[in-house]
């Protein structure tokens, strides 16, 4: 599959969208399906095996944040310079983001090593569990820079408003995770079984193959994107300029890694089956969310670039545009799963009791997922527009102010039925408002120039 240069500036809004969207929801799905394979291999050891790498994904979380937070904000950085015209700000920026990468990979995974068993034995791990939890984090955090610069990398292409290349990338990662995960997980003729070690080994070494051939693409082949990092000279206006988006988008997904945290917490009283059981309903809000969370990627690199090129009510046709399609990408899903939950759940449960609380949650979350294409598109537009706070405080509205609180009372009042109400529900009200918001910062901000970000 190959992009044309598409024109982000002028003519209809629908074919540009989708030109840029459908590649990053292929690369989500490829993304997920990822996911997908290792809880799916890791379920054949057992429920233990299941509750254990859903928690540490709560880890996993944060080492996305951090990427995908640096990788928004250059992203944003690219595409408003690229709109404005500033064409060798935007290729500075892009060789800036390979230092930020390494640095923050490095202190990341000390760290985690470090604290591991504090953080897990204070959310309630303990026994088989947490010895589980540590096996497959300690691998891990040892390729926390492979991480955070593979997603980096793929920004630069899509700040380009190249979506293809990222595709590719993660197609490369998922063959080998595929490859991988069943011999080193249960071993294989000379290669020994490594269970839930040999998972995390299998996806830290596919995703160092997909960045060595990213890297090549970017260094050696790449156009309009070549880097030479020979010419590199270090600018503090740029890594703000990065940071500017960055940092809030990154504390965003921290702060949602934290909400799932607290949400096992809860789930504490219920026991392993139910955590184990939310490790099942959020693996398929990650599916569901594929093809909303690439018109959402698509709201982005079109507002910047359209921002930079004060091209404003072309920006308000942009948003409204991706979110019909987002919900409407998005209600088979909902459809689907709520007429047939049992099936979906029983892909993943080992046990009775595991299925038939999924089972349950997923009938109630399921109408979440079209709520979702108001948050990730009014996210998608608060980025391209390079407004950072307003990102983080709609997504600290939706953990802190009715996620948690609304899980917490509802738990408490109609026991783990309560708990699930509780999700929907916040997601609901985050729908609401988030659209209201949206709608103030266009006619009330943007249309009067008072949003200045470049």
């Amino acid at each position: 599959m190959k992009q044309q240069q598409l024109d982000l500036l002028k003519g209809p809004i629908t074919k540009p969208l989708m030109s840029l969207a459908v590649p990053m929801i292929i690369a989500f799905a490829f993304q997920t399906s990822f996911n997908f394979i290792d809880r799916f291999f890791v379920s054949r050891l057992g429920d233990i095996g299941t509750a254990a790498i859903g928690m540490a994904f709560i880890v996993q979380l944060v080492v996305i944040a951090l990427g995908s937070g640096v990788g928004m904000g250059l992203n944003s950085y690219i595409s408003r310079n690229l709109g404005a015209g500033k064409r060798d700000r935007a290729v500075l920026a892009a060789m800036h983001s390979f230092l930020i990468s390494i640095i923050i990979g490095v202190l990341f995974g000390g760290l985690g090593l470090l604290t591991q068993d504090v953080l897990f034995r204070s959310l309630g791990a303990g026994g088989l569990l947490l010895q589980s939890i540590k096996q497959y984090l300690s691998i891990l955090f040892l390729f926390a820079p492979v991480y955070l610069l593979a997603m980096v990398s793929n920004n630069i292409f899509r700040g380009w408003g190249n979506t293809v290349y990222p595709m590719k990338f993660m197609l490369t990662a998922t063959l080998f995770n595929i490859l991988l995960d069943p011999l080193l997980i249960f071993g294989w003729w000379v290669i020994p079984g490594m269970g839930i070690r040999g998972a995390a080994l299998a996806t830290g070494l596919s995703r160092s193959i997909a960045l060595v051939y990213t890297l090549v693409i970017l260094i050696f082949k790449s156009k309009p994107v070549k880097l030479r990092m020979s010419v590199f000279q270090f600018d503090w206006s740029v890594v703000k300029g990065i940071f500017q988006v960055g940092l809030p988008a990154s504390a965003g997904q921290i702060l949602n890694s934290l909400s799932i945290s607290l949400l096992f917490l809860i789930l504490r009283q219920f026991g392993d089956q139910a955590r184990a059981a939310y490790t099942i309903a959020f693996t398929y809000d990650n599916v569901a969310f594929l093809p909303i969370l690439g018109i959402g990627q698509a709201v982005t690199i079109m507002t910047g670039h359209n921002y930079g090129a004060k091209q404003y009510r072309r920006i308000r046709t942009i948003f409204f545009t991706a979110l019909k399609i987002a919900a409407l990408m998005a209600l088979p899903a909902t459809l689907i799963v709520s007429i047939s939950p049992g099936f979906f759940a029983g892909i993943f449960a080992r046990s009775p009791e595991v299925l038939g609380i999924s089972a349950a949650a997923l009938r109630i979350l399921a109408p979440g997922y079209v709520l979702a294409a108001a948050f990730i598109c009014s996210i998608g537009s608060f980025q391209g527009l390079g407004l950072g706070k307003q990102q983080l405080w709609a997504t600290l509205l939706r953990i802190f102010f009715l996620t948690v609180p609304f899980t917490f009372i509802g738990s408490r009042v109609w026991g783990i039925t309560g708990f699930w109400i509780g999700i929907l529900s916040a997601n609901i009200l985050t729908a609401l408002i988030v659209l209201t918001w949206y709608w103030y910062i266009y006619h009330y901000r943007l249309v009067k120039g008072k949003i200045v970000t470049l």
